[in-house]
C-alpha cells in the first residue's frame, strides 16, 4: 500500500462531518485539474492540498481543505468526457465567496494566474466590498474584503 493512499485513509477516518446545514464540500469542475489546482493553490495559498482516495481518483479529483472552518473541504473534479464549459453569468446559480485580506491584490494574483474579473469591486453596505472573478476554466467565484475601521 502507497503512503499516499495511507495518509488518505488515516485523513478519512478522522473526518468528522460538519453539523447538518453546514457547507461541507466546494466543487470546482475542470478539464485540467492539475492546472486549475496550480490556479488555486497560487491565488490561496492557504488551501490544504490532499492526496486522493485512490490512484484512480488521482487524476480525476484534487482534494483540498481549508484552514477554517474545520472539517470544510473540496475538491476540483474532472468533468465527464464531452462536457463543455460553460460560462456562469451573474445572477445565475449558487456563488461561492472566499475572503480576502485585499480585493486589488488579490485581483491581481487572479490575472496574473490567468483569470479575470467579470464584476469590478462593488460595495456592500458599510462592512465592505466584493468582486467576481472567473478560473481559467470558466467557473465564477467571488472575493469578499471587509472595510477595516
Amino acid at each position: 500500500m502507497s503512503t499516499e493512499t495511507t495518509d488518505a485513509t488515516e485523513a478519512q477516518q478522522k473526518w468528522k462531518p460538519p453539523p447538518e446545514g453546514c457547507p461541507c464540500w466546494v466543487e470546482i469542475p475542470a478539464r485540467d485539474t492539475e492546472a486549475l489546482k496550480a490556479f488555486y493553490g497560487a491565488i490561496f495559498p492557504s488551501w490544504e492540498w490532499r492526496p486522493a482516495q485512490s490512484a484512480e481518483d488521482q487524476s480525476k479529483v484534487q482534494h483540498y481543505s481549508f484552514a477554517e472552518p474545520k472539517g470544510l473541504s473540496g475538491g476540483i473534479v474532472q468533468m465527464p468526457e464531452g462536457c463543455a464549459p460553460t460560462e456562469q453569468t451573474m445572477g445565475s446559480g449558487m456563488t461561492v465567496y472566499y475572503l480576502v485580506d485585499s480585493l486589488d491584490d488579490m485581483e491581481k494574483r487572479i490575472h496574473e494566474c490567468g483569470g479575470s474579473t467579470c464584476l469590478g469591486k462593488t460595495p456592500e453596505s458599510s462592512h465592505g466590498w466584493f468582486m467576481n472573478f472567473r478560473d481559467p476554466e470558466g467557473n465564477r467565484f467571488g472575493c469578499y474584503e471587509f472595510r477595516r475601521s
